[in-house]
């Protein structure tokens, strides 16, 4: 098949980037590949890199929303068998793997803006007005590819099904990969004791682990929410990703200073060796890869049901749902469940091990050949 990839930046760093770099240098090897973007690193040179006109292409939200139009002026699709786009990124796709809800992320969004008071008006709208439009694209990318929709997880494949009226058999679960030879037990061994000699933890301190960006969409709020219930010093939490502290300064406890780490976006193997457990308490997901790789880790999760956590976390055995809330009585059930899951964890230091190696079973089922394979299957099945 001649196979053309609508994205806008290719890369090897995480998110969509990564799913579509590990994705490309494995179809290549049996099909003639172009990926059509705004910037790319990490691409084998088999496939052919296309880099599209965009104004202030180093702003991800130009890229964002620029992509529709510009895809629809540079692709023509009667030069591939599928144009297969990112949930609703490219009007001329044929195929779609959307990798979050359009739906899901609005909510969240609001959310999170609800809790930036300092954010100008001016941005809060452009973000809003947005959103919205991001929303109608979806549904009309999703509608227009029935029969070749895709998604990286089987909980966001049962939300579009129902959010779109799609027949079961017309959006097919394509789960993302964990590369287990970079993500596993030996981890621990190599970096835990000189990242916590570094960080002035403890050797019998308990670490709590956050990792990601968009931090009130992730659920670092409740993290820390969490943390305000435990009255226990032997704790810290590692905050590991891009985002600014003094944003959420005032969501740190009193008295946690010294104890509450953030760290800035780093490479993540060293701080998942240092964690005990990884906490992902997130609003939105589409699949997570942090998640899995700090299962491949061998960290007990606490996660939401969003993603790929439910697929994960086997209650009490490889880690811990939380729930979702809808209001503020049911935030503050949430920081009371991850506040008490920790505390078991951090009480049973054993069993939380065992947990860990369970999750690391858990994430084993998630590579990035099966996920070319499950995708190869639905483009083969209605390429055009």
């Amino acid at each position: 098949m001649k196979i053309a990839i609508v994205i806008e930046k290719v890369d090897l760093r995480g998110g969509q980037n990564r799913v579509i770099a590990e994705l490309s240098r494995r179809l290549v090897a049996s099909h003639e590949v172009h990926v059509f973007c705004f910037e790319a690193a990490d691409v084998p040179p088999d496939v052919k890199v296309h880099i599209m006109p965009c104004p202030l292409r180093r702003r991800p939200i130009m890229q964002e929303i620029l992509i529709p139009l510009v895809s629809r002026l540079t692709v023509n699709p009667r030069e591939f068998d599928v144009v297969l786009g990112q949930g609703g990124n490219c009007f001329v796709a044929n195929a779609t793997l959307v990798h979050i809800s359009q739906a899901e992320l609005a909510a969240a969004k609001e959310q999170a803006f609800a809790g930036q008071p300092n954010m100008p008006g001016w941005e809060r709208i452009v973000r809003s007005r947005w959103q919205r439009a991001a929303l109608r694209n979806e549904g009309r990318v999703v509608k227009k590819c029935r029969g070749a929709v895709m998604t990286v997880s089987e909980q966001l494949r049962r939300s579009l099904i129902g959010q779109y009226d799609l027949a079961e058999d017309e959006i097919f679960a394509t789960p993302n990969g964990v590369d287990h030879d970079r993500f596993n037990l030996s981890v621990r061994e190599q970096y835990r004791e000189p990242l916590r000699a570094k960080l002035g933890i403890g050797e019998d301190d308990f670490v709590a682990l956050f990792m990601g960006a968009r931090w009130l969409e992730k659920g670092l709020d409740r993290l820390l929410a969490a943390a305000s219930l435990l009255d226990r010093p032997d704790l810290h939490l590692l905050i590991v990703g891009k985002g600014e502290s003094a944003a959420v300064a005032h969501l740190v406890p009193d008295g946690w200073g010294e104890r509450v780490h953030f760290t800035g976006p780093q490479q993540p193997e060293p701080y998942f060796a240092a964690a005990d457990c990884f906490v992902f308490p997130t609003r939105v997901e589409g699949f997570g890869l942090v998640m899995a790789e700090a299962a491949a880790c061998g960290l007990p999760l606490i996660v939401t049901p969003a993603g790929v956590g439910p697929e994960l976390v086997e209650q009490g055995v490889s880690g811990y749902l939380v729930g979702q809330a809808e209001d503020e009585d049911a935030e503050f059930a949430v920081a009371r469940d991850i506040a008490r899951h920790i505390e078991q964890l951090a009480d049973g230091r054993q069993a939380a091990s065992r947990m860990g190696l369970a999750a690391r079973e858990k994430s084993l089922a998630f590579t990035w050949e099966r996920q070319a394979e499950l995708v190869e299957q639905v483009l083969r099945q209605f390429a055009t």
